[in-house]
């Protein structure tokens, strides 16, 4: 029986995404030190992808972007500059979108947006929730932005 979504392949895609959310809720707190630790844990998802156990889209997709995801998570790990994460979390979350993309979560992800990030030039981020939560700025503007697509 052919399905979709998480329930025959790409089940490891979602400790990623788990992981991902984690330290987005973390910059969207302004917690650096939380920060650290959830980029901890999504290094530790990255690495245990199982790529036996993507589908061939996803696979394709990973081998192009899996080591761009692991160095910015890596980055993030490294800093305890919430600015620094910040801007590394653009980085993370463009790959992060093509990889959600292709691997069709079975719950909706938001692809969201906010125009004043990334100095002016906007920024984008995933998040499981329509409700926008904005990882670039917290509480200073914790609404700004939209949703542009759901995955």
């Amino acid at each position: 029986m052919f399905s979709f979504g998480y329930s025959q392949k790409n089940t490891s895609i979602k400790s990623v995404i788990n992981a991902y959310i984690g330290l987005k809720d973390a910059l969207v707190a302004t917690n650096n030190e939380q920060a650290v630790l959830n980029a901890t844990t999504l290094v530790k998802a990255l690495s245990a992808v199982n790529t036996a156990d993507l589908n061939t889209a996803t696979n394709n997709t990973w081998g192009k972007i899996s080591n761009d995801l692991i160095n910015s998570a890596k980055f993030i790990q490294a800093s305890n500059d919430i600015s620094v994460q910040r801007d590394q979390f653009v980085t993370l979350s463009s790959n992060m979108y093509l990889l959600v993309k292709e691997a069709k979560n079975e719950a909706p992800v938001y692809y969201q947006f906010c125009p004043m990030a990334n100095k002016g030039k906007g920024a984008n981020w995933l998040s499981l929730e329509n409700k926008i939560k904005n990882p670039y700025y917290g509480s200073r503007m914790l609404s700004c932005g939209k949703v542009v697509e759901t995955l």
